[in-house]
């Protein structure tokens, strides 16, 4: 199987691209591969269908921010759904091409721009996607968490199953407004016009006896329990998709995707950089002077550490493996211990008299920085 293009690469644009610049490089590409203007040219409808996917991707914000961070990947092991993540670009086609380009392809042609045969809209509507914040622990982030969300969402209505209609009703019937067509076509000389029907909102059919627990619209709106994973090693801010959780579409149409952002709450002794984690440290002047071996803590415990004498203050002791679980899977960062040299702030009588006595014999030699500060004023 040939390895997907890179979506930017397709539509010839920079990945710092506004989503009117992505519009406009879809609607030329898009204008140029079109199977109604490349009849039978194979080639010409791959094209079509990879830029349009691509358009998909980078023209949603949440999509677009799950393939900046794992590219393909982020839309699982198979990949791309065209029976579900295609039905927005349908609902983007009006606003990218107006209603003259859609009305060139329909009427000249007696056919969609997605190559059916038709009077009046066939495809379903997907449901809305949903969004949810989700704070966690820096330590739950480390280990991963299961947390249960509650979620306002629209399902299929369980009387009409989605249909909006009565159950024993007519159902639906031809839209008096627009012939069943789905369009109203106006002329003005030398053009003709065709917008979405107003009655029927495209459909060229409405509803004739409207359910009544969904009051016609097909769906009703529940709250959900839902169980949501967070890997180990999540970054913060990183969204998870859960396909099929967001909103029923309208009368029977494909489930929309929940994601899931995460965000890691500021821990008051860590600090994330990536897998890393860094931890800072306060130690007293003799154990920086003479060494120590010191308690210091990790994400799953503490750990003892020895403190080399002569510690400066910004020394790092790198701890393997103590770091946050790498998202891939493969092992984890490293604990990063910053020392920080702290001055007592009061003294006993005895500390003090100590402290003279290594104050009248210290050697300012050995004092590195001293010597290149004096020696720099000479």
């Amino acid at each position: 199987m040939d390895e997907k293009r890179d979506y930017y690469e397709v539509l010839g644009i920079g990945k710092d691209a506004s989503i009117d610049e992505i519009k406009k490089a879809y609607r030329n590409l898009a204008l140029q591969y079109h199977p109604d203007r490349n009849p039978g040219n194979k080639q010409a409808e791959e094209k079509f269908k990879e830029v349009t996917e691509a358009y998909e991707v980078l023209s949603d914000p949440e999509k677009r921010k799950i393939y900046d961070q794992y590219g393909h990947a982020g839309f699982g092991p198979q990949g791309f759904d065209w029976t579900q993540d295609f039905s927005r670009v349908r609902m983007d086609f009006s606003d990218i091409f107006g209603d003259i380009f859609n009305t060139f392809f329909s009427d000249s042609f007696g056919v969609d721009w997605f190559g059916e045969r038709t009077t009046k809209r066939q495809w379903q509507i997907r449901g809305s996607d949903l969004e949810y914040r989700m704070y966690i622990t820096l330590k739950e982030a480390a280990t991963g968490t299961e947390k249960h969300i509650n979620i306002s969402r629209y399902d299929e209505c369980p009387v009409c199953k989605g249909t909006g209609s009565k159950p024993q009703g007519i159902g639906k019937k031809t839209c008096p407004q627009c012939q069943g067509k789905g369009q109203v076509v106006k002329s003005n000389g030398f053009f003709t016009v065709a917008t979405t029907c107003p009655k029927c909102k495209g459909e060229g059919e409405i509803i004739a006896d409207p359910c009544l627990n969904c009051k016609g619209i097909g769906r009703i709106r529940n709250m959900h329990k839902i169980l949501v994973k967070i890997p180990a090693g999540i970054e913060h801010g990183s969204s998870l998709r859960l396909k099929g959780q967001g909103d029923a579409g309208p009368y029977n149409g494909p489930k929309g995707d929940l994601y899931i952002t995460v965000f890691i709450e500021k821990d008051k002794i860590f600090e994330r950089i990536h897998s890393d984690i860094i931890c800072e440290v306060p130690i007293t002047v003799t154990q920086a002077v003479i060494g120590d071996e010191i308690e210091v803590p990790t994400l799953t415990g503490k750990v003892k550490v020895k403190v080399p004498p002569g510690t400066q203050t910004g020394t790092v002791l790198r701890l393997k493996n103590l770091g946050m679980p790498r998202v891939s899977g493969y092992g984890k960062g490293d604990l990063l211990i910053k020392i920080k040299v702290v001055i007592p702030e009061r003294l006993s009588r005895q500390e003090r008299q100590l402290y003279q006595q290594i104050k009248d014999i210290e050697n300012t030699d050995n004092y590195p920085e001293i010597k290149k500060f004096r020696n720099s004023l000479s």
